[in-house]
């Protein structure tokens, strides 16, 4: 077991959550949710589990963690690449799904937030968790509303439309190799396509009728 100090300081205890998220998202990269333990996180960092109980009570928190940092890493994305907006209609989508196409392991945590990583944590943690989620929005819901001519209340509807479709595709077009050789064994077509392509043909429909809709409203408010 490598030597360990427990932090006695913030910034001390804020290096030992980074190593935590670290090793977390290493085993997440090499194997399906379901067989990543708080043993295991702790294996891989040279642990013993009751060090690693003094950050994290369970997995599910290390994951809570986990999903904000990459989930505010694609919204600033979004934010700084989308800037000029508004833009022509298919080109906003492209950039959008190209940028969510870098973050394709922030989908894979998206895919699995309310099903199981929401399932086992504290109303206190989950309500944190709320929170920041909340807290992150405004910079991706005003490129929305200014690509869209939308207000806030349109503009996070949108955003979340566009981020719960998001999980769906990557997955139909990264499936892993168990999923696609069930696949060959039943029979069905190799997927054809990619991810950019499809969900940029969702974007651009989504933010399409969003305007539309809005200039619509704005015209029955004057008529």
């Amino acid at each position: 077991m490598a030597d360990y100090m427990r932090a006695r300081t913030p910034e001390r205890k804020q290096e030992r959550m980074e190593a935590i998220m670290a090793a977390a998202d290493g085993l997440f990269a090499e194997r399906p949710y379901h067989q990543i333990t708080m043993g295991a996180i702790a294996e891989r960092l040279g642990w013993s589990r009751s060090n690693l109980y003094k950050y994290a009570a369970t997995q599910e928190e290390v994951f809570l963690a986990l999903h904000s940092a990459k989930n505010r890493a694609w919204v600033e994305d979004l934010a700084a690449e989308l800037a000029g907006a508004p833009m022509p209609a298919d080109g906003f989508a492209r950039t959008w799904a190209e940028v969510t196409d870098r973050h394709g392991g922030f989908l894979r945590y998206q895919e699995i937030i309310i099903a199981i990583i929401e399932s086992n944590v504290t109303l206190e943690r989950l309500a944190a968790f709320k929170r920041d989620f909340a807290g992150m929005l405004p910079p991706v819901t005003d490129v929305l509303a200014r690509q869209c001519g939308i207000g806030e209340a349109a503009a996070t509807d949108l955003y979340l439309r566009l981020l719960y479709q998001a999980p769906g595709l990557w997955n139909h077009f990264h499936a892993a190799a168990l999923t696609r050789e069930a696949m060959r064994a039943a029979g069905l077509p190799e997927t054809v396509g990619d991810f950019v392509e499809a969900y940029a043909g969702f974007v651009e429909m989504c933010v399409e009728h969003a305007a539309r809709y809005a200039a619509e409203q704005r015209r029955d408010d004057h008529a």
